[in-house]
């Protein structure tokens, strides 16, 4: 009894060390002190297992400032009635909003680098391009001129018209300007102008699909579904695919599920166009105390559909686990733009960058929660996070405490059995 209690003496100074030191500290006292001394030291006890952060460590390091003592500073929005207007709606990127020129279709012209054909006509032999009937006219009063590439300087060379500008210019456009060249030369000449090889008015389709490469564009102008037809198609189901069209320095990148099944987003496409199609099914991250991670099952969750609710996704996860979890703290953590969290009445100047760690917080205790929780859109590579109630890390501290004293308990009658037979 006086040893313990020179034990517990040596031990007040260092009441808050870890819980790995405190043990160490206290293997000389008995069973009994062993376990006053872990209950005491609770607040210290920072190594007990867990699944995450919790409550309360959220709640202080957002209100302390964002110069806290958190490693990454972040906003903490409440879902309820006043900002679930604005996560009720899908932040999609669309093809139609991030592309503005809407017209039909692109105007065919010709480029560099693309090969004509190039046929004149005259109405009777004798002229500039047919022999006379005297010398064995053969049948047709034309000529085939070779075929001309358009070059760097975006001209043909037509014999006797001389050098015809073609680049950026339709074919209609360019048999004109032949025809008003030969006119005083041929007899009433005709021009028949067309596409032998095209060079540049082609779009780009890569990544999973069949036959990538780069496909000339039909006169008639083309949508994204058909270009990608014409690719051979997507390799993977349409809510797997992304469809990714860069132009003129821009990007837009969309789930293929949609550009299938809104008409406005199948827009179509111009020369030049990059169109990448990629497999990246869109997924989110489940932790902490709910029924799949207590069952073993994988934390990651594909959305298997285009739009995914909270509720949603909880339902996927097995739903809250009815022993650990505490309803009050679901949370959502995600990257956020700064004129979105504007909108949410965040105070955003505190923040470096425009993309600001964000953390959503969602009370199930609220007989609304849910009626909120079904309208918050998920978005992929979110992680809900659910955090255990915190009677859990009592009961785990009492299974320490109960296993701690088993194991001294055992290895002191080990050890009284080995003294008997010596005494």
């Amino acid at each position: 009894m006086t040893r313990d209690l020179r034990c517990i003496r040596a031990m007040e100074p260092r009441m808050s060390s870890s819980c790995g030191e405190i043990y160490l500290m206290a293997k000389g006292l008995s069973v009994r002190f062993l376990a006053i001394i872990l209950a005491g030291s609770l607040p210290a006890c920072s190594l007990l297992p867990g699944t995450g952060p919790r409550s309360d460590d959220v709640n202080a390091n957002a209100t302390a400032g964002i110069r806290s003592t958190a490693s990454l500073p972040y906003a903490l929005v409440d879902v309820s009635a006043d900002t679930i207007g604005f996560l009720s709606q899908p932040n999609l990127v669309t093809f139609k909003g991030t592309f503005s020129d809407r017209r039909p279709k692109q105007l065919q012209v010709v480029g560099v680098g693309d090969f004509l054909n190039i046929s004149i006509f005259e109405a009777q032999p004798g002229g500039l391009f047919t022999p006379g009937t005297a010398s064995g006219a053969r049948p047709g009063n034309f000529v085939d001129v070779p075929v001309q590439e358009v070059d760097q300087e975006g001209n043909i060379h037509v014999p006797y018209a001389g050098s015809i500008p073609a680049a950026g210019r339709t074919i209609p456009a360019i048999q004109d300007t032949i025809v008003e060249r030969l006119r005083n030369r041929a007899i009433e000449p005709q021009v028949v102008v067309s596409l032998n090889q095209q060079h540049s008015n082609i779009v780009s389709v890569l990544g999973d699909v069949n036959t990538p490469g780069a496909l000339p564009l039909n006169s008639s102008g083309e949508r994204l579904l058909q270009v990608i037809a014409r690719a051979g198609g997507p390799k993977f189901e349409a809510i797997e695919s992304y469809v990714t069209l860069q132009r003129d320095g821009r990007r837009a990148k969309v789930l293929l599920s949609r550009v299938v099944h809104d008409p406005s987003e199948n827009i179509f496409v111009r020369a030049r166009d990059v169109v990448f199609v990629t497999r990246e099914s869109p997924t989110f991250t489940a932790l902490g105390a709910l029924n799949q991670n207590v069952f073993g099952f994988n934390s990651e969750i594909p959305f298997d559909v285009e739009t995914l609710t909270l509720a949603q996704a909880l339902g996927k996860s097995g739903g809250l686990n009815d022993q650990q979890s505490d309803p009050s703290e679901v949370y959502v953590y995600r990257y956020e733009d700064r004129p979105f969290l504007n909108k949410l009445g965040v105070d955003t100047t505190r923040f470096i960058y425009d993309r600001i760690p964000t953390i959503y917080r969602l009370n199930l205790r609220d007989p609304s929660g849910m009626l909120l929780a079904s309208g918050f859109q998920m978005r992929t590579k979110d992680v809900m996070y659910v955090a255990n109630a915190r009677v859990v890390d009592y009961y785990k501290l009492l299974t320490l405490i109960n296993n701690t004293t088993t194991t001294v308990r055992n290895v002191n009658s080990a050890v009284h059995e080995i003294a008997a037979p010596l005494n």
